[in-house]
């Protein structure tokens, strides 16, 4: 449903025929787990890569991944773990005068490892639906700060983030 809904929007968005610019970027990510998820681990660390497609004067296609990883919040001898998270998303952004919004649909990879003196090694791997809701400022076109919400889930249980990006965007030139 999510993405008959997505496909209907980029097809219409990319009809137009005004040109845009293209801009590849990226950067770091600090994430702050929240609900649940927040209560087994501490504040993630990460990157992304951003590609953006150019529609109209003010909107883009993005396509979006990245990868963060997170520590466990107790500090239990002999054990640890870690959560790592990477999305593979597609949205659209808008820009209002160097602010922009930019909400994404897409999958996200989970990937949970633990060792313990108990248990040994021990990691799992999945994913699932993930959506995010972005707003940010660039400034020159070039340096960008945002601030997302993401959120998504495998196997009834939810993994969902407050993100706060610093990037940089190159410039690829116009549409074609």
């Amino acid at each position: 449903m999510y993405m008959v809904l997505l496909a209907t929007i980029l097809v219409s968005v990319s009809s137009f025929g005004q040109k845009g610019k293209n801009y590849l970027g990226g950067g770091l990510d600090l994430s702050l787990p929240t609900g649940e998820f927040g209560s087994y681990f501490k504040t993630g660390i990460g990157g992304y890569v951003k590609a953006m497609l150019g529609v109209g004067e003010a909107g883009a296609v993005t396509f979006t991944t990245g990868y963060s990883s997170f520590k466990e919040a107790g500090d239990w001898e002999g054990f640890s773990a870690t959560q790592g998270v990477a999305p593979l998303l597609v949205g659209y952004r808008h820009h209002f005068n160097g602010f922009f919004v930019e909400p994404q649909i897409g999958y996200a990879i989970f990937n949970y490892k633990e060792n313990s003196i108990e248990n040994g090694f021990y990691t799992e791997s999945g994913g699932g639906f993930t959506w995010a809701a972005g707003v940010g400022y660039v400034f020159n076109n070039k340096i960008e700060v945002s601030a997302r919400y993401q959120t998504g889930g495998n196997e009834g249980s939810s993994l969902s983030i407050f993100g706060l990006r610093v990037g940089y965007n190159f410039s690829l030139g116009a549409a074609k």
